[in-house]
This record gives structure tokens, C-alpha cells and sequence, in this order.
């Protein structure tokens, strides 16, 4: 028996009593999970045409964001807590959206009514369950995936999960006693408050931990744009959960195993290739190593890993041990990393790096690799074919070179041969190094760049807006935080509306009744521009924004 155990009370907090936030989550996309198994030798489902099952969905809110993108294909929730699955349920009947179908059932509890799915999601789930209920979550997955089917499964994971069973055992220990949950968790992060702000190592070894652990909380409030302590659901659930087990991956593979399933790989592709590390610290895990579970275990303990969002697959399905250029190109790509001159001697071919805004990087002087990454830094967030950017990128290559792009000779097609390979070869170096550097996917949402007569903004996100949200998921699955003139805005792009019309609603409304205002940022002898036009200026700037930001539908 544990101290928690005889003094704390049943930290086991209920659903019911607090709702897990209802949030969307950009790794659990099948166009993803597709875009990776296509890469290690996999043929998926197709993600316009498929079926998806999600396993402790809360609200749904993940399912209903994919639907309502993808309404060719069918999507299944279940969840244990009957008070989430209602609220969810209102969504779906809010939207009509036809095409989610949510479940108030308890996984032990899942036969094989549902039918089979191509893609199976439990995010937050392994790692928060007895091990029977792990048991039963993995025979799910072995019964209901079809034969080239992905399961997702995200887990707390070691060795970086020692750290977090310091920390959680802690925040336990000093407001475990507390029985009210919302008031437990203010506790908890008060002391991570505490242990961030004793300032110096010498004193305090791990503070610099303390510290990014609590900016991480304080970054996911910030994100839910929520100051009412709704966001304590995430670390009630988490890290305040009675069951919060991290696994190594050689732990997670061989259950994984034993459930007659194979592991796949990982949602970050780059985490689970050495090239990330250091020359002498690879060559020894190269040498070291018996096989890539292995050699991924030691990139864990050398990124001090915390957390594992892991895809499985039936053990019969045959892995590529590298993936193919072929598979790169059957792919769609996106990049807003920015255009950095190499220096190079005189003479040599221009080169240039292109830098991502986590930092990473990849340098060039393939002409067709820089016109084709200057063409996706242009069009962002936009997904592109591969045959388009290579026809793109190649024309204008041509047109710098002051050639036709249609001539045709066999050395020209040798060479447009050549410029393929090495294209998809430079684009598979870059997703290596980094997801953030290039995204690579299998599946082209309908979005738009441009700023059409009359805008309209993603049904799903007006939805969230007018559920009092700030966090809303865009077109491409991932969470955009909103200020309050953004929801003002969001809401109003329903198609309805011109531009002339927004501004003339903004003027009439919360601007006249004095709610807002608007600053002149002008020298003392510059003349003044009339607020009309300021105004006018601003809803172009911020409907520029929302098309940036994936929000506008195509």
C-alpha cells in the first residue's frame, strides 16, 4: 500500500463531474497516419474513403472535425462517461453532421458490432488504465483494424517519465488530501508555481525542469483561451490520475507483440531516425542496436523522451526498412520554411537553406529542390501533389534558364527523371529532420489562400466560436487561438457577408458603442486616415491572417 492509497482520497476524478476539454488532435488525422505507413512500406486505406474508430473520444470533438472534412467517410466514437457523449451528440445534431456515429460504451464492454475501421485512435488512453483494460484496448485492435489498417496509441513514456513521476508523486503528495477536484488542481499547480519559482540550481537541481513544466501547463491554458479552470481537466486527467503508468518502447512493442500486432512507427517520422543526433552518439547506436525498436530506444533515453505517439499495424503486414521515393511522391507536401543565401565560392550554383520556424533546416543547390520549396513557402498552408510541385518548380527552373519547359529530347527526359529522384529524395531529408521543416500527408483539404468576394470560414471553427471558444481547430486539424475581434470576424464568414459589409457591421457595432477602438500609429505630421478606412484595412489583415492560418474554405 502506497502513502496515496491510505491517506488520499479515490483520485480517480469522474468525467462526469469534469469534462475532458474538447480539443482536436493534429497527430490522430488519418491523412497522417496514412502519410507515414505509405513511407515505411504500408498501402492505407484512403482517407477520403475510410473508417475510423476513436477509443476514449471524450466529446467527440476530434471525430466531428474530420467528418465534417471528410463526409465520405464514416467516424465512430465511444467513450465510458454518458454525460461527454451527450454533449458531443449536441454538436452532431447542431451541424447535421451525418456521418459520426458516438457511443456511450465502456471498451471492455466493444464487440464486433461496430464492423471493422482503417484507422483505430486511442490518444491519452494507454497510459491512464489498468493493465487488463490495456489488454482489452490492444484485442481491439487486433480484431476490428482490416489487414492494412493503423492504430494510433499516444503513452507517457520512459525514461523521460521518471522526471514526471518525481513531479507528479509531489503535486500528490501535497494536495492529494484535497477531495474537491477542481480545487485540488489549483493546488497542484500552485506547487509547481512554487518549485519553478526557487530560482537557483544549486538550491533546487531540477528547477529548470519545474519551470518548463509549468510553462507547458500555463501554455495549454493560454491555448484553450480559457480563464474559467475548465483547463484543469487536463491535469486532473493526466498527471493528478489514480493510474499514469510511462512505458519504454521496447515494453509498449513487446505487448504490442504478444496481441498478435506489429509497431509501425511514430507519428514525428524524424524522432525515429538517428541522423538527429550528434555523429559519435549515432555510430554507436548503429553498432549497438539489433533492430530499429532497438535503435529507437536509445534515441529515447538520449532525448530523455516523455511521451510516445505510436502507430501499430497486424503483424503479417510487410514494413519497408526505408521508405521508397516512389512513396514520397505519391504524397502531398506543405512548408512555410523561409529562404536563407548560402555563401558559395564564385562561380559554384547558387544554393540556398530554408529554415523552419522550430529552426531546422536543409540546404540545396538542386535549382528544381529551391523553385519547389520557394513554390510551397508562397502557397502555405496549401497542400501540394507531387506531380504539380515538380511541374512547377521544373517550369520555373525553365523559364530562369530562358528554355521552353515542353521541349522534348531523351536527354531532357533523363534529366527531368533525374530532377524527380532527387526532389523526392531532398523532401524525405527534410520531413527526416524535421515535421515542422516539411509536411507530408495523404490528403488535400479544401482550403482557400485568397480572399474571395464574400469569405466563408470553417463551419466546425464557427461552431467552436459560438461555443465561447478561442482554441478552434482549422481546416488542416490543427488548434488556432483566437482574439476576441478574430471570433467577432469568424463568425460573420458564413458567406453572407462582403468585405464592405464586415467593416460596416465592426463600424455599427462594437467600435460605435465604444467596446473596441482603434489606434492611429502615425508620426505627428502624417495625415490622418479616416477611421473608414482603417477599419477597412484591418478586416483585410485579418481575413489575410485566417487564410494563413487555415481557417477559409475553398
Amino acid at each position: 500500500m502506497t502513502w496515496q492509497d491510505a491517506h488520499a482520497p479515490d483520485l480517480t476524478v469522474s468525467y462526469e463531474e469534469v469534462p475532458y476539454d474538447g480539443l482536436t488532435h493534429s497527430e490522430t488525422h488519418p491523412s497522417l497516419l496514412a502519410a507515414v505507413g505509405t513511407l515505411l512500406g504500408m498501402q492505407p486505406a484512403p482517407v477520403a474513403h475510410c473508417r475510423v474508430l476513436e477509443i476514449g473520444c471524450a466529446q467527440g470533438y476530434n471525430l466531428v472535425a474530420m467528418a465534417m472534412a471528410l463526409p465520405e467517410s464514416e467516424f465512430v466514437g465511444i467513450d465510458f462517461a454518458p454525460g461527454q457523449i451527450a454533449m458531443g451528440q449536441k454538436a452532431v445534431d447542431e451541424l447535421a453532421v451525418s456521418n459520426v456515429a458516438l457511443h456511450s460504451l465502456d471498451v471492455m464492454a466493444l464487440d464486433d458490432s461496430l464492423g471493422r475501421f482503417d484507422y483505430i485512435i486511442a490518444h491519452g488512453f494507454f497510459s491512464w488504465v489498468p493493465q487488463p483494460v490495456r489488454d482489452q484496448l490492444l484485442a481491439v485492435y487486433r480484431r476490428l483494424l482490416t489487414p492494412n489498417g493503423i492504430g494510433y496509441i499516444s503513452y507517457n513514456a520512459y525514461p523521460g517519465g521518471h522526471f514526471m513521476n518525481a513531479l507528479r508523486d509531489g503535486m500528490l503528495f501535497h494536495a492529494g488530501r484535497i477531495e474537491q477536484p477542481l480545487a485540488r488542481a489549483n493546488e497542484a499547480r500552485r506547487w509547481i508555481d512554487l518549485l519553478a519559482e526557487t530560482g537557483e540550481a544549486r538550491t533546487v537541481p531540477f528547477s529548470g525542469f519545474y519551470k518548463a513544466y509549468r510553462q507547458l501547463v500555463h501554455d495549454y491554458q493560454a491555448h484553450l483561451g480559457d480563464e474559467s479552470g475548465r483547463s484543469n481537466a487536463g491535469l486532473l486527467h493526466d498527471e493528478l490520475e489514480k493510474v499514469n503508468r510511462p512505458f519504454y518502447l521496447r515494453e509498449f512493442v513487446a505487448q504490442c507483440e504478444a496481441a498478435g500486432l506489429q509497431y509501425l512507427g511514430d507519428t514525428e517520422f524524424a524522432s525515429m531516425l538517428a541522423s538527429n543526433v550528434p555523429a559519435n552518439v549515432a555510430k554507436v547506436i548503429q553498432e549497438s542496436a539489433r533492430n530499429r525498436v532497438e535503435a529507437e530506444q536509445y534515441l529515447d533515453f538520449v532525448r530523455n523522451r516523455m511521451f510516445r505517439r505510436s502507430l501499430i499495424c497486424h503483424q503479417p503486414v510487410e514494413l519497408s526498412a526505408r521508405p521508397s521515393l516512389a512513396a514520397v511522391a505519391s504524397l502531398y507536401f506543405s512548408s512555410n520554411a523561409q529562404a536563407e543565401a548560402v555563401d558559395r565560392p564564385k562561380g559554384s550554383p547558387a544554393a540556398f537553406k530554408y529554415i523552419s520556424p522550430d529552426g531546422s533546416s536543409i540546404a540545396t543547390d538542386h535549382p528544381v529542390t529551391i523553385q519547389a520549396f520557394d513554390y510551397l513557402s508562397e502557397v502555405w498552408p496549401q497542400r501540394i501533389s507531387f506531380d504539380d510541385l515538380l511541374k512547377e518548380a521544373s517550369r520555373r527552373v525553365a523559364h530562369e534558364a530562358g528554355r521552353g519547359a515542353n521541349q522534348k529530347s531523351a536527354s531532357k527526359r533523363d534529366a527531368d527523371k533525374k530532377d524527380a529522384q532527387v526532389l523526392a529524395a531532398n523532401i524525405l531529408k527534410a520531413y527526416a529532420t524535421s515535421s515542422v521543416l516539411i509536411e507530408l500527408h495523404r490528403h488535400n483539404p479544401h482550403l482557400t489562400t485568397t480572399i474571395s468576394a464574400k469569405p466563408v470560414a470553417s463551419r466546425w471553427a464557427r461552431w467552436q466560436v459560438r461555443q465561447n471558444s478561442r482554441s478552434v481547430c482549422n481546416l488542416l486539424h490543427k488548434r488556432v487561438l483566437l482574439d476576441e475581434p478574430d471570433c467577432y470576424l469568424l463568425l460573420r464568414l458564413d458567406g453572407s457577408r462582403t468585405l464592405d459589409d464586415l467593416c460596416a457591421e465592426l463600424l455599427g457595432g462594437p467600435l460605435e458603442e465604444g467596446h473596441w477602438h482603434v489606434k492611429q500609429e502615425l508620426g505627428a505630421d502624417a495625415p490622418a486616415i479616416p477611421l473608414a478606412d482603417r477599419v477597412a484595412q484591418i478586416v483585410q489583415d485579418r481575413l489575410e491572417w485566417m487564410a494563413l492560418a487555415g481557417l477559409l474554405e475553398g
